[in-house]
């Protein structure tokens, strides 16, 4: 008898709950704008602005929260979603993911509002809420030259009670035309729809489809992209983004875009294979979009790799707080129109500094030189992608190295002219030789060439193995290369003994270089293992993609290093 008289009070509390929860949600206007924008790349998002008022003679309850979704099976394409205050965007609201709606088959976010609401106090309430979508944009090809894109959308939202109006509107790409709907939509121009619906319904399930043409649409799925900043001693910053690019649409192309910053300088992109790229230009508010020309179209399902490396002024990022304390202020990735599946940033300070602030990376300690990497997934333009690393650096550590080299080498003086002493016979004190800035200019010339027919003769042997090119003129190519490479790298071993006498700082760009010369080896020629061993079916597809992968980091490492220690002779020729 207890037992059923508490159910029986359980259940009558929870009844008298809900008619005063329904009596609280009738008691207030909802007015919606639903606006549904396809942006060049893929990405979809959906701004729902909720406008709340109190009903005319009714006394509406305080509000705290509200709850807002679409249809479940959209749940999988959700990549972030944020809230704020319509009147004022920087306002951020916060935003409890995954709260339901109080039905199965929904989707629900709770906006929590920034404290209680009267609306018999004020005239009406509006936030907006903003869901950030991948994958609902699909392509599918309609004659040899008429591209069509299918979107799948929630053509109206979802809440749990019943809204005086819900006004839709879908924004195509600029140069999209509409060729199938699900829905009546009203066609204000040609890549704007609109569709009013009054009242909406509590609970409202209305997934719908719009088909598309257009010629100029990119449909892209970015894979991966790294970010590696350098910091040196010498106050240089150079950046180098790596990317991994997929093509989804069935229309080819010759080119992506991406986007680093509108201060960079010295901008320069090359492929996998180390080939410059052609890149152009332009600027686009506090960021600069680049168009990357490739070398070959990449057609559907097809995946571009590429490096853009560039510089960035010192002064603009980096703030010297005290004597030995710096700041570093930053972007994780500037905003583009497709969400990165994998974003991993790299940090390398100069050598002697030291991490004072952390964050949220993964700090790696080596001899020298400390670095720290930050990894994220599902990254999106509307995120906060800003960061700030102190750290602290002597600068007399710019002076380490040459000090060392200094050091060694009197070291050997003194012990010269011990052994002198004690043979009393004259020895030689080495000396460090003059060089003239058309030698440095010589070495990274005949550097730069011999990389180029390296290029050119892994190229050759590409194409003879694919029998694009006959034997006998493979035979004299690779000859006539050979011989060129033989030439050329007899010139650099006389200019880099030469540089290498000149003084410590410059033997050590030499070896830096060398270093990276045979790190660069070791990662070629495991790919080249990786993938015979792939071929012959000794390395399954999981473990073949984890050695690439391996081989690719230390093959771009390696790239890198070298293109810093040549930068660097570079700005020794004046």
């Amino acid at each position: 008898m207890f037992t059923l008289l508490l159910l029986s009070i359980t259940a009558l509390f929870i009844t008298n709950s809900r008619v005063a929860h329904a009596q609280a949600s009738s008691a207030v206007d909802i007015r919606l704008d639903h606006v549904v924008t396809v942006l060049d790349g893929g990405q979809v998002t959906i701004n729902d602005t909720v406008k709340l008022s109190a009903k005319s003679g009714e006394q509406p309850p305080l509000l705290q929260d509200f709850k807002i979704g679409f249809p479940y099976k959209y749940k999988f394409n959700m990549d972030y979603v944020f809230a704020y205050k319509s009147q004022n965007p920087e306002q951020r609201l916060t935003v409890d993911p995954d709260t339901g709606l109080g039905q199965i088959g929904f989707y629900g976010v709770k906006v929590n509002l920034p404290s209680a609401i009267n609306l018999s106090s004020v005239p009406s309430y509006s936030f907006t809420v903003v869901f950030v979508f991948s994958n609902l944009v699909t392509a599918r090809p309609l004659q040899e030259e008429t591209f069509l894109f299918d979107l799948d959308l929630p053509v109206f939202p979802s809440l749990a009670q019943e809204v005086s109006s819900s006004n839709t509107t879908v924004i195509l790409p600029s140069d999209a035309y509409l060729a199938a709907s699900s829905h009546s939509f009203n066609q204000t121009t040609n890549n704007i729809l609109t569709l009013v619906k009054e009242p909406l319904d509590a609970f409202t399930f209305e997934p719908g489809a719009l088909t598309f043409t257009s010629d100029t649409f990119f449909l892209l799925e970015a894979i991966e992209a790294r970010r590696e900043i350098v910091l040196d001693e010498w106050e240089k910053l150079l950046v180098s983004d790596f990317y991994s690019i997929e093509n989804m649409a069935t229309k080819e192309t010759t080119f992506v875009r991406v986007v680093f910053p509108q201060d960079a300088y010295d901008a320069v992109a090359i492929d996998e294979l180390g080939q410059t790229l052609t890149m152009s230009q332009e600027k686009k508010g506090a960021a600069t979009l680049a168009s990357v020309t490739l070398k070959t179209s990449l057609q559907q399902n097809q995946t571009a790799n590429f490096q853009v490396t560039f510089k960035l002024p010192w002064k603009n990022y980096v703030n010297q707080k005290r004597w030995s304390d710096f700041n570093l202020k930053f972007t994780m990735f500037e905003p583009m129109n497709v969400t990165l599946r994998k974003l991993t940033v790299t940090i390398n300070l100069p050598e002697g500094a030291v991490f004072q602030s952390s964050n949220a990376g993964i700090v790696k300690k080596g001899a020298y030189q400390e670095t720290q990497t930050f990894t994220l997934n599902n990254v999106t333009s509307f995120q906060n992608l800003n960061f700030t690393i102190t750290y602290s650096h002597v600068v007399f550590w710019a002076a380490f190295r040459p000090t060392l080299w200094t050091g060694a080498l009197v070291a050997i003086i003194g012990a010269v002219a011990l052994i002198w002493q004690a043979q009393r016979a004259p020895t030689p004190v080495p000396t460090a030789l003059p060089i003239r800035p058309e030698e440095l200019r010589n070495y990274v010339k005949t550097y730069e060439e011999e990389r180029k027919i390296r290029q050119e003769r892994e190229l050759l042997e590409v194409q003879a193995r694919k029998g694009k090119v006959p034997r006998r003129l493979y035979r004299v190519r690779s000859r006539t290369l050979e011989s060129r490479l033989a030439v050329l790298s007899r010139d650099l071993a006389g200019l880099r003994e030469k540089i290498r006498g000149v003084g410590p700082r410059y033997a050590e760009m030499m070896r830096q270089i060398e270093v990276a010369e045979t790190e660069l080896k070791g990662a070629e020629a495991d790919i080249r293992r990786a993938e015979v061993s792939y071929r012959r079916g000794e390395l399954s597809a999981a473990a073949y993609r984890q050695l690439l992968e391996g081989a690719y980091r230390r093959r771009d490492r390696a790239k890198t290093n070298i293109d810093g220690a040549l930068l660097r002779l570079r700005e020794e020729i004046v």
